[in-house]
């Protein structure tokens, strides 16, 4: 195997590559983005919401400690890949259907539940269960509990955990910009559909449709 340079653009969805360093999971085109999931969490499990946190609405993601403790390791830790990364709105829809918290945006983010779901073919298991950016009901669900938040463990199932444990892990789930280069893992001997020219895909169509040609 060797590592290839290539624009995120150029990378399809389900494959992996790396920026700066992190593995990532490429699984959308959005505009002039993609959106990534990392291959793995952060090394150390984190509380979503603090104990002393002075707002009531502990399960929302948007301003959590668990938001803020994302954003540091960016900045201090990986400055080229926060270079890269967009602001874009989170859907903050509670499990319940509740839109209190609205649709902020963010820079440093977790997937939703809706997105774990969407693109769950292509996420891959982690060493570490993780935090979701769902939250399970909010202060005005009828069940009235900002406590609690979603998880996935490491067997890839579903559930809630409370906000002030430290039993789960960031994963930050990004849009990159698509026109940045990142590295590849590629097989020696073979070439990457980016490898080749306009002029030689050309030949090949051509080639093929010779090939199979039936006159009769």
């Amino acid at each position: 195997m060797k590592m290839k340079n290539l624009a995120l653009a150029q990378v399809r969805r389900g494959e992996r590559f790396t920026l700066d360093g992190v593995e990532f999971v490429k699984l959308e085109d959005d505009l002039d983005a993609a959106f990534a999931v990392a291959a793995d969490t952060l090394p150390e499990c984190c509380q979503f919401e603090s104990d002393d946190a002075e707002r009531e609405d502990h399960n929302n993601f948007s301003g959590s400690h668990i938001a803020k403790v994302m954003e540091r390791w960016l900045r201090d830790q990986h400055k080229p890949i926060f270079d890269a990364t967009l602001e874009r709105p989170i859907d903050l829809t509670s499990m319940d259907g509740m839109t209190t918290y609205g649709k902020p945006f963010a820079v440093a983010r977790l997937l939703t539940i809706d997105e774990f779901r969407k693109y769950r073919r292509f996420i891959p298991l982690t060493s570490k269960p993780f935090w979701t950016a769902t939250p399970w009901t909010t202060l005005r669900s009828p069940c009235s509990n900002g406590c609690y938040a979603y998880r996935i463990s490491t067997g890839g199932t579903v559930n809630y955990g409370v906000v002030y444990y430290a039993n789960f892990a960031p994963r930050p789930a990004l849009y990159l910009q698509s026109s940045i280069l990142v590295s590849v893992e590629t097989e020696d001997e073979e070439k990457v559909l980016a490898d080749y020219t306009d002029t030689e895909l050309m030949d090949e169509l051509y080639r093929r449709r010779r090939s199979t040609y039936d006159p009769d």
